[in-house]
């Protein structure tokens, strides 16, 4: 065909990218599952903090963020908080699935250049909480509201360094069959090139922040299907206490009882400690 060329699409790199996700095991069955809140049956208020664009708008000293995080979520955000000064704005309300993780950064830095309180209601997950419940000078969970993870930019590479292996040798099954070699040569290239400069960014997000990624990272794959108890959650989350010991400090919940006792919590995630997690890297 005319045009063609030797290289994948960067569309189809990312679909090859999202699909060695689930199938690698990197999620596992846990982390597929999350696309079953995603595009499966759900309730209302799950299928709002997936909106694209998001929908952000800002109230008194409150911005409200609901929806994922993409390019047109970043545009509506940057559009709503434009000229908002430092001190005008003391709290950030959101519900977010997750998305694009550069995205999710675009508007982490910013919540820390505002220092405002993070407020989650009903989902955090994913970017959001890789992203935004960190950058938070103080951290507020509604009740019923849960905040998740399941993995963050270096979480292929973490699963090759386990497996011993390459990380082209990790992905390799799932570059399409009639990839040419030049095809598929230029998709490990792309894919290395687009993650060294997105894992570079990452830390340099989390330096700034003073954390280690380790809450974001350390249970991909399929440790969580392997815990007693598993069914089928779609990732996981820790007590408050145990994210204190993670970094994550200045942390509260709203509702009765322990947060990690919650319904949403225990219908969506499985809960690790901090010793656990940390034990995980090593």
């Amino acid at each position: 065909m005319a045009g063609m060329t030797t290289r994948i699409p960067r569309s189809a790199t990312a679909r090859l990218a999202a699909c060695a996700l689930c199938v690698l095991g990197v999620l596992g069955a846990a982390g597929c599952a999350s696309t079953a809140v995603a595009t499966g049956d759900k309730p209302p208020e799950i299928e709002r903090a997936r909106a694209e664009p998001a929908q952000v708008h800002v109230q008194g000293d409150t911005v409200y963020y609901t929806g994922n995080f993409s390019k047109a979520s970043s545009a509506a955000f940057d559009a709503a908080v434009a000229g908002i000064a430092r001190g005008q704005i003391t709290r950030l309300v959101i519900s977010s699935g997750g998305g694009d993780t550069v995205a999710g950064r675009h508007v982490g830095r910013w919540v820390r250049g505002m220092g405002l309180v993070v407020e989650v209601d009903v989902i955090c997950f994913s970017s959001c909480a890789d992203y935004i419940f960190p950058a938070g000078r103080a951290r507020v969970i509604r009740a019923d509201a849960f905040v998740g993870w399941h993995g963050n930019e270096r979480q292929f590479h973490l699963l090759a360094a386990r497996k011993g292996i390459s990380l082209a040798d990790l992905l390799s099954q799932y570059v399409p069959k009639d990839a040419s070699p030049e095809q598929r040569t230029a998709f490990f290239r792309d894919f290395e090139e687009t993650t060294k400069v997105t894992m570079k960014d990452e830390a340099d997000f989390y330096a700034k922040l003073g954390l280690n990624d380790a809450f974001a990272v350390c249970a991909v794959g399929d440790i969580l299907e392997k815990r007693p108890g598993y069914a089928g959650q779609i990732g996981w989350g820790f007590s408050l206490a145990d994210m204190a010991r993670l970094g994550i400090t200045n942390t509260v919940y709203l509702g009765n009882g322990a947060y990690e006792d919650s319904a949403r919590f225990r219908k969506y995630l499985v809960r690790i400690s901090a010793e656990e997690c940390l034990a995980m890297l090593k």
